[in-house]
């Protein structure tokens, strides 16, 4: 490993970046001048003077380290984070990065070429375009690459101004600069790149306007998920903004709030939308220690068993019991919306899939579900319940329980969901799923 050296202020190209004397003058020099595993410290003074294409020399097994540091010392003995890189910029290769600011008045790109993974931290991103152009776009053609921002800011400079994500993009910390315009959404897909896994968490979106949209809709798969985030006071805007165009594209939104709420949810995908409910909810059933809470899943228009199906989020419970059969039941309540005999939902329409750990001497699950045996067997009700539901605005409620029975093998979690399946339906779940 060797340290290379860039400091706008005195440097020069021509020299061969070993030192702060010699210190090149631009990162994409001092990173042609590194070699596999090399630091490259820039100067906090830095002011890179254009955009280039930065192409790392790090690899998988030695990343390149980019480091802004003070240029008091060599090596620095302390990080910054003042060092800036203005114009569109173009990453290739894997490296490390920590503390530049990246302004730019046209489009940067990370994670061109080949495969590798590439981890921004403590930087700055700023789109300063006052028109439709400008915006960062994270992602390869294909699905090998890791993209990561640790505690990094986003400033976008115009509504049209993107933030588009393939291939794996894991968001930790950070959050809207202030002063930053309120884009129509914050991060999107990229139509013409590989299916998007995006992860956000701990984001801190309070500074941009209350109808702010958190994600776009785009061309590609994807499932982009947001959880533990701080939103906008009074918040109006949307999950993801767009009509999701295929099954594989799938929005969720885990305990995120604009003040002290932390049950929030919301799930957006083709076949329709999950969403925390805390007026039709079951007595006695799932809780924040306060308020009761249900799930309410709406189906869109293009539900349809066996093939386009609402699924919820994983509901999980710890069973001790081995070698006794025991049953996992769910509680359900709607109105009046089923096929059934006494508009009761049927089980093509409605049903609780689960895996258990079914195999002794191994942690191999097994999956069961109260769904109808299959495509071609006749339906029949689900199960009624007698459970007490706070009803409030249902005309005709039916309540109902989802129950599968089973002999599990090892001690561990039971993993559930509850599918919707019938188009243009609504019905309201409590997650607290019991196992006994």
């Amino acid at each position: 490993m060797a340290d290379k050296y860039v400091r706008s202020t005195d440097g020069s190209d021509a020299d061969n970046g070993t030192t702060w004397a010699l210190a090149k003058a631009t990162l994409s020099a001092g990173l042609s001048a590194c070699a596999a595993g090399d630091r490259l410290f820039v100067s906090q003074a830095h002011a890179e003077p254009s955009g280039s294409s930065l192409n790392s020399p790090g690899t998988l097994a030695a990343p390149v380290l980019v480091i802004c540091g003070n240029d008091g010392a060599a090596p620095p003995t302390a990080v910054a984070t003042s060092g800036v890189v203005t114009g569109g910029v173009n990453f290739s290769n894997t490296l490390y990065v920590y503390g530049l600011s990246f302004i730019s008045s046209g489009f940067c790109y990370f994670q061109q070429g080949s495969s590798a993974v590439q981890r921004f931290e403590s930087c700055k991103f700023e789109t300063t375009n006052p028109g439709s152009g400008g915006g960062f776009y994270s992602g390869g053609n294909n699905s090998t690459y890791l993209t990561e921002f640790i505690n990094c800011t986003f400033k976008w400079g115009h509504a049209n101004n993107v933030t588009a994500m393939a291939g794996y993009t894991r968001i930790v910390g950070g959050g809207a600069a202030a002063g930053s315009a309120t884009p129509n959404y914050c991060f999107g897909l990229i139509s013409d790149r590989s299916a998007a896994d995006v992860d956000i968490t701990a984001f801190d979106f309070s500074s941009l306007g209350s109808t702010v949209n958190i994600f776009g809709v785009g061309g590609g798969s994807g499932r982009l998920t947001v959880r533990d985030s701080k939103l906008p006071a009074s918040w109006t805007g949307s999950l993801v903004t767009g009509t999701i165009p295929c099954k594989g594209q799938r929005f969720e939104m885990f305990n995120c709030d604009g003040a002290d709420t932390n049950y929030r949810l919301w799930v957006e995908d083709y076949a329709g939308s999950v969403k925390q409910e805390t007026t039709i909810v079951l007595t006695g059933g799932a809780s924040d220690g306060t308020t009761p809470i249900a799930w309410k899943m709406t189906t869109s228009s293009s539900a349809k068993y066996p093939a386009i199906v609402l699924e919820s989020p994983e509901l999980a419970v710890w069973n001790d019991s081995v070698g006794a059969a025991v049953t996992a039941t769910v509680e359900i309540v709607h109105d009046s919306q089923g096929a059934g005999s006494g508009a009761a939902f049927q089980d093509d329409e409605v049903w609780l899939e689960l895996v258990h750990l079914g195999t002794s001497g191994f942690p191999l699950g097994a999956r069961l579900t109260d769904c109808k045996a299959d495509v071609l067997a006749s339906a029949a009700n689900q199960a009624s319940s007698s459970s007490t539901w706070t009803t409030t605005g249902l005309t005709t409620p039916v309540k109902q329980k989802l129950s599968v029975t089973f002999t599990p093998q090892e001690k561990g979690f039971v993993l559930a969901r509850v599918v919707l399946a019938k188009a243009s339906k609504t019905v309201y779940v409590d997650p607290a799923m019991t196992v006994a």
